[in-house]
């Protein structure tokens, strides 16, 4: 299904007929477990109640109205830093069905944008069938708890996944690579780990653009917005009551885990703190084995997965990073022969089922068998996680990070026998150097070409 031209790997038709195939089954199945229309706004395009925060953090904005002193209209709480409400200002030009509709293609766009970044820095050809692939392959991830739920509240993750993975796969030599961490950063502050990746990884330059950048978007929060900015970071910041409660079944990090575990009573910080350390540690390891062995792409990938472990509260939908994953095992899929690929397609599977919108599915069918009239989908999710034991509890938050475990421990166990130094070649700066040397090669063939056509006319 792959062919192997140069330095470039190109995706074939039957790659992108399956692809296709996999998408439409991926709809179906979607549409039978909780259909894109559902009731009370449970379906895929019936939400989008946290880009109606957005579009009012930037009304607040615009209107000199504070950002944090109380709920916004839709009834929740502006959580993010003060450069994140300038950064929705153009949301607050459009009516909420506007804003919504152009938000799912712009985030249905980085999508797309991630996978094929993927797919061209681990090799493959950029060309009309790797768009389609990429494209086929961003409708099988709508079942992605994680995806599904960005799309369906109306989630900046997306978006911020589709430039830093951009910007972090770019050549070490790339000009301002990093700032893409920053920003992020200056939106949502998970986004802030990847500056140990960077430096654990010896990317100084990179590292440094990042801790500059994010420290422009508070300078130009301070200037633009100096009482919003005092309120959030003296005040807002440390209030995580405001986002959720600790315990809530839809905390998928290790606060999560911790906070289930130790629910009704307070979630214990040295055991939180412990957990983050270890976590840490583990993952920031398996990034650094990782780069050593030329697999910048994972990573990338891992130190993403671990911005989503380690905050107190991280929602189900700040898991985009599976996406990049998934990628990643499935490039090693079609790289494979014999059993080999056997057993990578079963890592694929793998990981595809925990990532699988299993939960989602379950919260909808079960608040549906308890009864089918709810004021909102708050009280229906209420209901039926009502029904859920406290060991029901922690194997749905743990599912993740438990993920983010497997992956840095396998990435560290098979890096065992690789003996590359710190500085070695990244596989996007193998592909860049192939490309510029195929160019050069072209070059130099035509000059020869013509050389022989003059000698011949003489």
């Amino acid at each position: 299904m792959i062919n192997h031209p140069g330095d470039r790997r190109t995706v074939s038709w039957a790659a992108v007929a399956v692809a296709g195939l996999a998408a439409v089954v991926a709809v179906g199945v979607h549409q039978a477990l909780v259909p894109f229309l559902a009731g009370p706004r449970m379906g895929l395009f019936t939400n989008g109640g946290d880009l109606d925060v957005y579009r009012h953090g930037a009304l607040q904005v615009l209107h000199g109205q504070p950002l944090y002193a109380a709920k916004l209209p839709p009834g929740g709480w502006f959580t993010y830093p003060p450069f994140a409400a300038m950064s929705f200002l153009p949301l607050a030009l459009l009516n909420f069905a506007a804003a919504k509709a152009l938000w799912l293609l712009v985030s249905f766009t980085g999508l797309v944008a991630t996978i094929w970044r993927c797919a061209t820095t681990l090799g493959w050809r950029p060309e009309l069938r790797l768009l389609l692939l990429s494209v086929a392959l961003a409708l099988v991830a709508l079942d992605v708890q994680a995806v599904r739920g960005t799309l369906w509240q109306g989630q900046v993750n997306l978006v911020l996944m589709a430039i830093v993975t951009w910007d972090l796969t770019r050549a070490n030599d790339s000009r301002l690579r990093g700032w893409s961490v920053g920003v992020a950063a200056g939106v949502k502050l998970t986004a802030v780990v990847f500056i140990p990746y960077l430096l654990v990884t010896r990317q100084w330059r990179a590292a440094a653009a990042a801790a500059g950048t994010a420290a422009l978007t508070v300078a130009l929060g301070w200037l633009i917005l100096p009482s919003d900015s005092t309120a959030y970071w003296l005040h807002a910041a440390f209030h995580t009551d405001r986002i959720g409660p600790l315990a809530h079944v839809g905390n998928y990090s290790v606060g999560g885990i911790v906070a289930t575990v130790a629910s009704p009573g307070q979630m214990p910080m040295a055991w939180w703190l412990a957990g983050v350390v270890l976590i840490s540690v583990l993952a920031l390891i398996a990034a650094q084995r990782a780069e050593r062995g030329g697999e910048r792409l994972l990573a990338v990938t891992i130190a993403g997965l671990l911005s989503c472990a380690v905050p107190p509260l991280a929602w189900g939908h700040h898991w985009v990073w599976s996406v990049p994953l998934l990628v990643w095992v499935l490039d090693r899929t079609a790289r494979a022969r014999g059993r080999v690929r056997v057993a990578w397609a079963v890592c694929v599977g793998a990981t595809y089922s925990v990532v699988f919108m299993w939960f989602t599915a379950w919260v909808f069918r079960e608040a549906q068998r308890l009864q089918t009239d709810y004021p909102n989908y708050a009280a229906a999710m209420g209901a039926a996680v009502g029904e859920m034991t406290r060991l029901d509890r922690v194997l749905v938050v743990a599912t993740h990070p438990a993920l983010l475990v497997a992956v840095a421990s396998a990435t560290i166990w098979f890096a065992r026998g690789q003996h590359h130094s710190v500085g070695a070649e990244p596989s996007v700066d193998r592909v860049h150097r192939a490309s510029r040397r195929r160019g050069c090669d072209m070059r130099d063939s035509g000059s020869t070409r013509r050389s022989r056509h003059l000698r011949s006319s003489k």
